[in-house]
């Protein structure tokens, strides 16, 4: 096997393990699983194309957010006093952002820092980016429909990224047998676990600016008000109820879907990773009222529940690659035939690409032996166009 794509420290991942165009040792694969990680790219004959769209660039600026959110944690776990590196965070913030609006800003070959050793940095790192992208397709719909006063609260991305990257920074204060717990945690934890919110606002309300600190206070907000934290009325000593719809800032709604999706499609301690099919389809069913409507109809049209290079098998038996998303049709990409429904390697002749939105007889059925058909039915219409008013 011959690397595609460079392999990372899982503790550095600023550092190549093994570069591209390597042979993997096959001595050296237990030592990967015991890293964690999972799967790496190769080079097949039949995916030769797909190096031309993996973009190292997107990579490279997501593993140097992590590194600046590992350096924060770990100063912080090791003396709670100790001031975050606002400026160091900010600064990769920013090269992320830059990066992402010179580009077409999109999710199709995002790759989740799921690899790495500690959940609770690669979570803030994900969510951060999600949030980056989501965030600058919510500002060009509203410059296109002219909604200035959202347009003017997207003004400064930079403060909804730092809040992302700190977001869950109060976790560290929450009992480690909490945090890891693999069972159902009872009323007594939950409510432990729910302190984060307000942990994590004590934590970085003096150092970063209020748009920042709010995204770790609220983050766990819904829209229809069924969210945490509540707070009390200074005036009166009484708890007032969370907020709901437009009340909750814009920052921390963005970061309430990005935050969702991306726990839901990483390993936990209690849970294996779901595919982004499954995610994608159980936010629509299992989240109805948790979200913005404008922000979580966008949020479809970003995210591929098939990510390019994934490969799927269709209805018709036949194995296939998907090359491309289309955010009007989610769940209908376009993808390129590899073996048939015997298993057999088709001869390049017989590699042809597929629009599935202009097969409407043909769908994709698997994902890694998976029957996927009962999430795709929920996302076979095309997405409507979010009206912002």
């Amino acid at each position: 096997m011959v690397l595609a794509r460079p392999i990372a420290l899982p503790t550095k991942p600023d550092r190549p393990l093994l570069q591209r165009d390597c042979e993997i040792p096959m001595d050296l694969v237990p030592h990967l699983k015991r890293f964690g990680i999972r799967e790496v790219w190769v080079r097949r004959r039949p995916f030769e194309f797909l190096e031309d769209l993996l973009d190292e660039g997107a990579i490279e600026h997501h593993r140097r957010v992590y590194l600046q959110v590992r350096r924060n944690f770990e100063a912080i776990l090791r003396d709670s006093t100790l001031e975050i590196d606002v400026a160091g965070l900010e600064k990769a913030v920013g090269e992320l952002l830059a990066f992402l609006r010179s580009s077409d800003g999109s999710l199709a070959l995002f790759e989740q820092l799921d690899a790495f050793d500690n959940y609770l940095m690669a979570h803030s790192t994900n969510v951060c980016y999600l949030a980056l992208v989501l965030a600058m397709n919510l500002q060009r719909r509203s410059i296109a429909e002219r909604h200035v006063e959202q347009a003017q609260d997207l003004a400064d991305l930079r403060l909804l990224g730092l809040g992302c990257l700190m977001h869950d920074m109060g976790k560290m204060l929450v009992s480690r047998e909490i945090v890891h717990k693999p069972g159902k945690l009872d009323a007594r934890e939950m409510a432990e676990m729910r302190r984060h919110t307000t942990y994590g606002y004590q934590m970085v309300r003096r150092h970063v600016p209020p748009q920042a600190a709010q995204v770790v206070l609220h983050h766990h907000q819904r829209w229809d008000g069924s969210g945490y934290p509540r707070l009390g009325d200074s005036r009166t000593g009484r708890e007032l109820p969370p907020l709901a719809g437009s009340e909750i800032p814009i920052f921390c709604r963005i970061a309430t879907v990005a935050d969702v999706y991306d726990a839901a499609t990483m390993r936990r301690c209690y849970s294996e990773a779901k595919l982004p099919v499954q995610v994608l389809c159980e936010m629509r069913h299992q989240c109805r009222g948790f979200f913005d409507p404008q922000i979580e109809s966008v949020f479809y049209q970003t995210v591929p529940p098939f990510p390019i290079g994934q490969t799927v098998g269709l209805s018709d038996g036949v194995e296939a690659v998907v090359v491309d998303f289309h955010p009007s049709s989610p769940a209908r990409p376009r993808v390129k035939r590899l073996r048939s429904p015997k298993g057999e390697a088709l001869p390049p002749h017989a590699q042809e690409e597929i629009d599935l939105r202009d097969v409407p007889e043909l769908e994709i059925a698997w994902v890694d032996g998976q029957d996927v058909r009962p999430y795709t039915a929920c996302q076979q219409s095309s997405v409507p166009e979010p009206a912002l008013a």
